[in-house]
């Protein structure tokens, strides 16, 4: 994952979720990333250990 996939993951994890949920969940932000074209495929556990990483807060 570079730089570029890791600011659109953080932007997206701190947006307001679609469906009136009130976070996102892992698999959630993966399918997004998958549905907005960043990637053609994505984990939920690679969103996880990517979002520690950075100890970004998602609301």
């Amino acid at each position: 994952m570079n730089g570029e996939l890791e600011a659109q993951l953080v932007t997206l994890a701190c947006s307001q979720t679609e469906g009136g949920q009130k976070r996102w969940t892992m698999r959630m932000l993966a399918d997004k990333l998958v549905q907005l074209g960043y990637v053609d495929q994505i984990s939920h556990q690679t969103v996880w250990v990517t979002l520690k990483k950075m100890n970004s807060n998602r609301g």
